[in-house]
Order: C-alpha cells, then sequence, then structure tokens
C-alpha cells in the first residue's frame, strides 16, 4: 500500500500510468489530559495559563465552543480517534470502527503515539494502526508534558530517511488529578482583575448557593453551607494548582513548537490541540447519590466522569499548520467527532466510509443544532446552542428518584439554576432517545480485563464505568 518514490520513478519509465504521489503535511495530534477550556488564557481565563497556546491560536484557528462526547476518558477517546458516535459510556473503542491512525498508516504515513495515560493501551486497541506505540505502563500517570513530547521528537529523530509524512499522536497527562507542577505558579491577575481571590469570589459565591439549595432538597445528606466559607481558601488553592498543572503543560507545548521549527517542520506539519474531557474544580454539589469519596471539601464535586455539566465537557480545539486558516476564532458549536474528518480534509485522505461529523474547513459553520454527550451516569442534549437537558440514567431515576435537569444556557451559562418546562424536557428527552437507539453500540468490548480494572482502580476510577463493563458489589453507588 506505500509506493516508494523509486517505484513511482521506475512505473513513470517504463510508461506506466501511476499518479505522482501527492505530497501531504505531517501531524501532530496533541490530546491533553483533562484540559479544561475555560482555565486557559486561549479561552478567556484570568491568569496567563497558556501564552503558548495562544501564540499557536494566533498562527491557526482556534474553535470556540468545542465539546467533548463524553467526560471520561474512555469512551471520549474512542469517539475522538475513531470519529464515530456511540451512545454508551463503553470503554473500548468499537470492533467495527477505523482508528484515525490506520487511515494514515494507509495513507503512506509513518504513525507513532506516546501516551502518558496507562488505560489508553493496547488491550483496548488504542495502538492500532500505529507502527511505533509507547505507552506509561506505570499504575500511577508518572510522565509529565515535556517527558512525552521529547520521546515523540526521539521517534521523529530516529526515522529512518525518507519521504514519507508522519502522524504522531502526542497525550500528555499533566492537569489530571494529583495535580502536583514541579513549580505551582503565582499568577498575576489579569486586566480587569483586582487579585486571584476576586476572581474567584463568583464561583464561590455561585458553589456556596447551590449546596444550600442542595440542602434544602436533601437535608438528610447533611450538606453544610459553613463548610464553604471555613475552607474556601484550600479551595482555591487546589485550583490554582490546576491551573499550574495547565502552564506546565503550555511551557512544554512551546518547546515543542519551538524543536519543529528548528528541524525545519514546522511549515509542513498540522498541529491540533485538544483535549478528552474538562474538569469539575468544586464549583457545583456531587450528586446527592454519590457516596463522598473526596478527601479535601465534602460535597463539592471535583475531578470528572459522573457529570456532562459545561466545565466537563467544554475544551480547548486549536489547529495550526498548512491548509489551516491563520488567526482566525471560529464561534461554531463542534465535537470530537469533527476532528478525523478534518483531519482527512486537511491531508486530502481517502474517506472509506460517510461518517457523523464534518470536515470544519469545507464548511461555513454553524450547522450543528444538536449536540449529544454520555457517560455512565446521565445523557445530555444541546439545543440551538441555548437549552440543555442532563438525563439521568435509568438505575438513578429508579433507585435514587435522580430527576432531568434543564438549563437555559444563554441566561445561565455555568448551569446552575434548573428551570421548569415540562414540555421542552419532554421534546428533548426525546431527541435522546432517539439518538441513543441509533447509536447504541455494535457490539460492547465486554467485560474490562482484570489488569484494566486495576489500572483503573489506581487512578481513582471506578463508578464511571458504564455498568454494563463492570459489575460492582451490591451496595457500591458510586
Amino acid at each position: 500500500m506505500r509506493r516508494s518514490s523509486l517505484f513511482l520513478t521506475i512505473v513513470a519509465a517504463l510508461g506506466g500510468c501511476a499518479e505522482p504521489e501527492v505530497e501531504r503535511p505531517n501531524v501532530v495530534f496533541i490530546v491533553c489530559d483533562t484540559l479544561r477550556a475555560d482555565r486557559t488564557s486561549t479561552y478567556g481565563h484570568f491568569r496567563t495559563t497558556t501564552p503558548n497556546l495562544d501564540a499557536l491560536g494566533g498562527r491557526g484557528t482556534v474553535f470556540e465552543r468545542a465539546f467533548a462526547m463524553s467526560s471520561w476518558t474512555l469512551p471520549s477517546m474512542s469517539m475522538l480517534m475513531t470519529g464515530e458516535v456511540k451512545s454508551l459510556a463503553d470503554p473500548s473503542i468499537l470492533r467495527d470502527h477505523i482508528h484515525v491512525a490506520e487511515s494514515f498508516l494507509d495513507a503512506g504515513y509513518d504513525t507513532a503515539a506516546v501516551v502518558a495515560n496507562p488505560i489508553l493501551n493496547d488491550r483496548l486497541g488504542y495502538d492500532r494502526g500505529i507502527e511505533s506505540f509507547v505507552v506509561d505502563r506505570a499504575e500511577q500517570m508518572s510522565w509529565r508534558a515535556d517527558e512525552v513530547f521529547d520521546k515523540g521528537l526521539d521517534w521523529i529523530d530516529g526515522r529512518p530517511e525518507g519521504e514519507r509524512p508522519f502522524f504522531l499522536w502526542l497525550h500528555p497527562v499533566d492537569p489530571h488529578h494529583p495535580y502536583e507542577p514541579l513549580e505551582p505558579q503565582s499568577f498575576a491577575a489579569g486586566p480587569g482583575v483586582d487579585s486571584d481571590a476576586g476572581a474567584e469570589e463568583e464561583t464561590r459565591d455561585a458553589a456556596r448557593a447551590a449546596l444550600q439549595a442542595q440542602r434544602e432538597e436533601h437535608p438528610e445528606s447533611m450538606l453544610a453551607e459553613e463548610l464553604l466559607d471555613a475552607d474556601w481558601d484550600e479551595v482555591a488553592a487546589i485550583r490554582s494548582l490546576y491551573d499550574s498543572e495547565v502552564f506546565q503543560f503550555d511551557l512544554a507545548l512551546g518547546q515543542l513548537v519551538d524543536s519543529l521549527r528548528q528541524r525545519g517542520l514546522l511549515e509542513s506539519t498540522i498541529i491540533v490541540v485538544t483535549s478528552d474531557h474538562g474538569e469539575g474544580l468544586m464549583e457545583r454539589p456531587s450528586l446527592s447519590d454519590l457516596k463522598h469519596v473526596e478527601d479535601e471539601v465534602p460535597d463539592l464535586y471535583r475531578r470528572h466522569g459522573l457529570m456532562l455539566h459545561d466545565e466537563q465537557v467544554s475544551i480547548p480545539l486549536v489547529f495550526a499548520g498548512p491548509g489551516v486558516p491563520r488567526g482566525v476564532r471560529r464561534p461554531d458549536w463542534v465535537q470530537h467527532i469533527d476532528v478525523v474528518p478534518t483531519l482527512h480534509g486537511l491531508c486530502d485522505l481517502p474517506v472509506k466510509r460517510p461518517q457523523p461529523g464534518q470536515a470544519m474547513f469545507e464548511v461555513a459553520g454553524g450547522a450543528r443544532d444538536v449536540l449529544f454527550a454520555v457517560c455512565s451516569r446521565s445523557h445530555s442534549v444541546t439545543v440551538d446552542e441555548r437549552w440543555r437537558l442532563h438525563l439521568p440514567k435509568e438505575f438513578r431515576r429508579k433507585r435514587f428518584g435522580a430527576k432531568p435537569e434543564l438549563y437555559d444556557l444563554e441566561a445561565d451559562p455555568d448551569e446552575r439554576r434548573p428551570i421548569d418546562d415540562p414540555a421542552r424536557v419532554e421534546e428533548m428527552t426525546r431527541l435522546i432517545r432517539e439518538w441513543e437507539q441509533a447509536h447504541a453500540p455494535v457490539s460492547l468490548g465486554g467485560a474490562l480485563d482484570q489488569a484494566t480494572i486495576n489500572t483503573l482502580r489506581s487512578l481513582g476510577y471506578g463508578g464511571e464505568v458504564e455498568q454494563k463493563n463492570l459489575e460492582r458489589p451490591a451496595g457500591d453507588d458510586r
């Protein structure tokens, strides 16, 4: 399937009719685990956490409203890396879907990956189409972004001399819990902000009000509003550590871009930066039916995977390089499934079968009126860039009386105040049911093997896994 330049020269000399090779760009596909859009300065954070991503966006295109299709890594990455949709938070790539790297390999690319998240491993099929697959095998994430990028550069430097382009997937994990940056940063407040503490006041006040509302609705949960007042300094410190991890990733990103420039590769390389999902940073209460597993501040939700609110699914998405408009910020509402067809279009790769996403530089934008997301606890649907419904899974409705939550994102972008509109809830529930049926997995990945379960547990996962894929002891409601 790979045709060398020598072969084409011989064919041409013999009078053959083979077409000349098409010059295609290299691709560096960076998926920063747990990178929440609104904690980057590229997306308006009051701290300058991502100056290098800002610069990359300045020489490319920033998609201002990009969304993950799940709030935890395995289902989210399976949709991102295949461009396909599934309505179950099933943790494996479906067997009948094509990994994006397979398309590049078939088109004559050298392919490689350096992955710092140990659950994205070859047992679950994330190595498909990848000739050089390097994954952190430790049970705890241990590679920083600079180490991931250096390993990727070593692979680039070690490739045999030739004319083939390359596809390189890099997956750092710096913003993932635990937040342990090498150097915690003291960020200066941004323009119009008196201090970090002042900028966080709105979040604190909203969290306090949400705790009060949940205490009134669920008095048995013993939620204590006073906890937030007593512990807010600790909350703010944890949020700042997360920002320091984001800054650490961004510093490594800048070094990677400089290294590609020094090697003469920058102008011939498409760089994509995105994330698998966002992160909860204790701005809203935990689920009322969730066992409290956090040590720091009870009743405030931290981490990811069990909710689908904006902080969990709103992600950065930046393209730069050949074929990408420069200095553009697009307001389109796009999702993970749009990334693969966009790469196919930019690199002139053949499409083997129709996909649900769209090549974003081949459309005017604004065409996606309905967006869906899924996790083990709920589905969500967003309609007309305004209305968002969170629909609990059946087991939560039956066992815990969990109710749908409808939000008006224009009036309440942080999803703090559910509204009462039964007719709209009914219609949006119907949309979810139709989507759920249309995109049910052809075949489940089956029960996870014990090694994967052990890795997930060591990373703090458990309740994020779809119940159909991981049996838990009776009474374990996480």
